[in-house]
């Protein structure tokens, strides 16, 4: 018996060594590749099998808004002078992704816009009106004066919370804006109603000294990033209010809360020329950039400076010429509960 068991444990145990050396057949992730180009440029988008099997079952997903982002850049790169009809190639990409087709690609030139006419892209606005900004897709930049970056500034966030969906919505209303000389910007206007219809969905919200989930929630991170590159590009806010928490994506002092229709960050443009708003998101980084013309701001770089401590602290707008301090102008205050 003893020898007959000795016997099976050494076949198990060859057994064993011939199951582990045997080769396993790993199954690769699909990978569906959208590659579209205009003239000499090339724009990718690579999309894996659980957001096309999203995409087939009629979702929007992050990768089909990463394409509508693809073509606002496109859009700036030419100055405005080419409008891409993002719905179109948005549902040609759908289309092909639910016809099994995993090399998209696309030549956005049978997809380009007429421009809109110098009568509309020079009509006046009233000074101080909460209008909804004019998209720079509808006009051309460098006839705007529009010709180098003022600021940039950069928050970050997780890309699977469900709060995410509400800041790359919220961050798609102000992309290619253009605010012009007087024009009052406002958040609430721009990011419109917050409803499940107007594209938002469920997020952490503060309620007196809790979070709670609502409709939207998020969005908040988008107007203090905003507010952050305003006052890098030298413009002060007409209306700010901070949390009555601090937030973790950005410093005491520099968020910006809004909520329904009375609590709102709004700027006015107080230079001589438009104000263009780049608002993108990679991955888990929502990056918001200002460009206006170089003469905007003289040769004045700004910077916000808080003074105070975490709690209490005032926000000081500093302005630098040749590195030699020429401004300080007081913003605004903070007070928060924790």
């Amino acid at each position: 018996m003893k020898r007959i068991h000795l016997r099976a444990v050494a076949l198990a145990a060859i057994l064993t060594v011939l199951f582990l050396s045997m080769p396993v057949q790993v199954r690769a992730e699909s990978v569906t590749s959208v590659v579209m180009t205009y003239q000499d440029k090339v724009y990718t988008k690579q999309i894996y099998d659980l957001e096309t099997s999203q995409i087939k079952a009629g979702a929007d997903t992050d990768s089909l808004r990463d394409i509508e982002g693809l073509l606002n850049n496109l859009t700036f790169q030419t100055n405005g002078e080419v409008k891409i009809n993002k719905p179109a190639v948005v549902n040609a990409v759908k289309s092909a992704i639910v016809a099994g087709r995993t090399d998209i690609r696309i030549d956005l030139t049978g997809y380009v816009e007429g421009a809109a006419s110098a009568a509309q892209t020079a009509a006046p606005l009233q000074t101080g009106a909460a209008t909804a900004a004019v998209p720079a897709v509808s006009s051309n930049l460098d006839s705007l004066g529009i010709d180098c970056k003022l600021s940039e500034a950069s928050t970050r966030f997780r890309a699977n919370e469900d709060r995410a969906q509400n800041i790359r919505n919220a961050a798609s209303k102000i992309n290619g804006m253009v605010i012009m000389p007087g024009q009052l910007f406002s958040c609430n206007v721009a990011f419109g109603p917050r409803t499940t219809a107007n594209g938002y969905g469920l997020g952490n919200v503060i309620s007196g000294d809790t979070y709670v989930k609502g409709i939207g929630g998020g969005i908040c991170q988008v107007s203090s990033t905003l507010n952050l590159a305003m006052l890098r590009a030298g413009v002060a806010p007409a209306e700010r209010h901070n949390h009555s928490h601090r937030s973790s994506y950005i410093a005491s002092g520099l968020d910006a809360t809004i909520s329904g229709n009375t609590i709102d960050y709004k700027f006015i443009n107080p230079y001589e020329y438009p104000l263009y708003i780049m608002a993108v998101t990679d991955g888990g980084v929502i990056t918001i950039s200002v460009y206006s013309n170089h003469d905007a701001t003289k040769g004045i770089v700004y910077e916000p400076v808080v003074s105070g401590g975490n709690m209490s602290n005032t926000t000081h707008l500093i302005g630098k010429l040749a590195g030699i301090q020429v401004s300080d102008r007081i913003c605004y205050s903070s007070r928060y509960k924790q």
